[in-house]
């Protein structure tokens, strides 16, 4: 008999309880590159700063390779909890923004901001435990909740964001049942899919909420500088004084996504549950390097100011071409920041034969399913990312999406 006999079985086997544990539509997307993409959150490769990466990179080899190339130290915990230079820059950029004080024992490195979510996932949350997310919300997070063991429970959002009134219905269900919720998830400020804010208001009764039944809010911001109208929300981080927010922050989508340098900020007892079981030997501490390099040299503002102005641009024109090309046929809110559009089908036209013939035109958008732990919900529903398509490209893959939803009426 070979030894590869069964092996395929085996293998698909293995794949089938992995997809039971986590979700990756990745996989079904087709082979052939799509000429419109609006499906992912990829920021707009003519705003990464090459130049300045390429002169910072070299300097920090040349003048810091004995350490910048190594893992870290394990003796000052930059192993786990990353560069010491990178997580001061950030304890003190947060300190000013918040007008509370952090050090460096309150930041954590992390790979991404999705290393971050699914590091406290797995910190905080044991088989068995409830844990609130927003529904719509992230799919890695109920992926990471999944794996976890835990039971999601989902708070629906209205305009001003997550609904507090629910919630606390569901505090007082959970208490009664003798499973008190754990851990509240809340993209706060410019929520995928949805694009909306959590307001002031509703930010300092979750706080207060969560200081009352004894949970940790774990407050997703990685969104929360690219703000293209309006005034900046205080984020929950800035409000708390239990110890029982952990914010979670990234370069990925203002820089680059392969920097991969995301952090968590919190009290130091939080963060040294997520060092115990993050598993891993930490960022690169010479990507670090770089990161802490261009802050210090105060790059960064300008960047991100041209930044915001280039997506500000995208979405008026991603706006504009749907109320041309759509106007019947979909409804959805402006954001004021963010990468993305939720878009709600009429009735009269199909969600899946929507995007099914939307990739036959070239055009691929996120469905909305993908965002509920129910595959029932959200099928009228997609997410649009109008920061990745060239600026001139917006209106031509708009009007193909829009001849798609013709082509998708029921009988």
């Amino acid at each position: 008999m070979s030894d590869q006999e069964g092996i395929p079985e085996l293998l698909h086997s293995l794949r089938s309880q992995a997809a039971q544990r986590g979700t990756s539509h990745y996989l079904d997307l087709p082979a052939t590159p799509m000429k419109w993409v609006f499906e992912a959150g990829l920021p707009d490769p003519a705003t990464f700063p090459i130049d300045d990466f390429a002169r910072i990179a070299e300097r920090v080899l040349r003048e810091d390779a004995d350490d910048g190339l190594q893992y870290g130290s394990g003796v000052s915990g930059s192993i786990t909890y990353g560069w010491e230079g990178l997580r001061d820059v950030i304890a003190a950029r947060t300190s000013a923004s918040t007008g509370r004080a952090f050090g460096r024992r309150e930041v954590m490195l992390t790979s991404g901001g999705v290393q971050a979510l699914t590091a406290t996932c797995r910190a905080f949350l044991d088989p068995g435990d409830s844990f609130a997310v927003e529904a719509p919300t992230w799919n890695a997070v109920l992926g990471a909740a999944r794996v976890a063991g835990a039971e999601a429970v989902a708070i629906p959002l209205d305009d001003e964001g997550l609904r507090l009134d629910l919630l606390e219905a569901q505090l007082e269900r959970l208490s009664a049942q003798g499973r008190p919720l754990k851990l509240l998830y809340t993209i706060s400020t410019f929520h995928s899919p949805a694009g909306v804010c959590l307001s002031e208001p509703r930010r300092r009764r979750l706080v207060e909420l969560a200081r009352e039944w004894r949970f940790v809010i774990l407050e997703d911001d990685v969104y929360g500088e690219l703000r293209y109208d309006g005034e900046p929300l205080p984020s929950m981080l800035s409000m708390d004084t239990a110890g029982l927010v952990v914010r979670v922050e990234s370069l990925s989508k203002t820089l680059a996504p392969a920097l991969r340098i995301g952090w968590v900020t919190g009290h130091a007892t939080a963060l040294e549950a997520l060092a115990i079981v993050r598993g891993d030997l930490g960022v690169s501490q010479w990507i670090a390097r770089i990161a802490e390099a261009y802050l210090e040299e105060g790059l960064y503002e300008p960047h991100l100011a041209e930044v915001i102005a280039l997506y500000r641009a995208k979405r008026d024109a991603c706006v504009a071409a749907l109320e041309k090309h759509c106007p019947d046929s979909l409804r959805f809110a402006k954001p004021d920041g963010g990468f993305f559009l939720w878009c709600d089908l009429d009735a009269r036209y199909d969600g899946r034969e929507v995007l099914k013939h939307a990739l036959a035109a070239g055009v691929v958008c996120r469905p909305g399913e993908e965002f509920f732990g129910d595959p029932d919900q959200g099928r009228q529903w997609f997410r649009l990312s109008f920061v990745t398509p060239p600026l001139e490209e917006i209106e031509p893959g708009i009007a193909a999406l829009g001849e798609a939803i013709r082509n998708s009426a029921r009988a």
